[in-house]
């Protein structure tokens, strides 16, 4: 399995952020969003040191990826580790992915997978989605589909296309649930709203499924996205 550590980390941060408990933050934080990062960092630095989790995990994600410091993969697992002990359910997740991916500190998935599950508690819809894939090949963890899948799922209620195609792809080879192309054809639908990556399964599903089954998981995903208030956009 491929850990996108690089692809989510930035954006995962970017929607986690809580209002900060500590002066200095939002000023960090507006020189980070215009660019000026080594000014952005000596501040997230500051208020880290005071305690703000925020900070922390701002801190360690700008060590890990060289921006505004020097990279370092080991300060940044120490900061994360800093803020996830204090509950930040970002922090956890990109602790549990260090330890899978080995990045600043020796590989340990069985670890990995406890700080997962720590932060998809939390309701991560990342954590959760990195969960599914860990019980789904085994890694960090005895291979399990049916909890692979109860993951896929609490990420795909929230609207997490990546999960939802991942769902779509176990309801329709019966992959820890039973085999269900209408639902396989309606989480498809839903991810395709977002990813375009999505596009050619959904078109593979629409070949492969006889038209009444077709027609029901389309019917399903609009429910859903109603149900949800979410408009359509393809």
């Amino acid at each position: 399995m491929a850990w996108t550590m690089w692809l989510l980390l930035g954006a995962a941060l970017a929607m986690s952020v809580a209002p900060a408990a500590h002066a200095g933050f939002d000023e960090a934080m507006a020189d980070y969003r215009a660019g000026n990062a080594a000014a952005a960092f000596k501040q997230f630095l500051a208020t880290a040191e005071r305690g703000d989790n925020n900070a922390q995990a701002m801190v360690a994600s700008m060590y890990l990826e060289g921006t505004g410091t020097t990279r370092d993969p080991r300060r940044a697992l120490a900061w994360f580790e800093q803020a996830a002990a204090g509950g930040h359910s970002y922090a956890q997740y990109a602790v549990g992915l260090l330890y899978l991916s080995g990045q600043g500190v020796s590989r340990d998935p069985a670890r990995g997978v406890t700080w997962l599950e720590r932060s998809a508690q939390q309701g991560s819809y990342f954590a959760q989605t990195t969960l599914g894939d860990a019980y789904a090949s085994g890694i960090g963890v005895a291979a399990d589909k049916g909890r692979a899948a109860s993951y896929f799922t609490s990420a795909a209620e929230q609207n997490y296309a990546a999960a939802q195609l991942k769902l779509a792809s176990f309801y329709y080879l019966g992959l820890g649930v039973a085999r269900d192309p209408v639902a396989a054809y309606k989480w498809a639908y839903l991810a395709a709203q977002q990813l375009t990556s999505a596009a050619p399964i959904l078109q593979q599903f629409r070949n492969e499924l006889p038209a009444e089954q077709v027609a029901r998981g389309e019917v399903a995903a609009r429910a859903w996205l109603s149900a949800k208030g979410i408009s359509r956009s393809r």
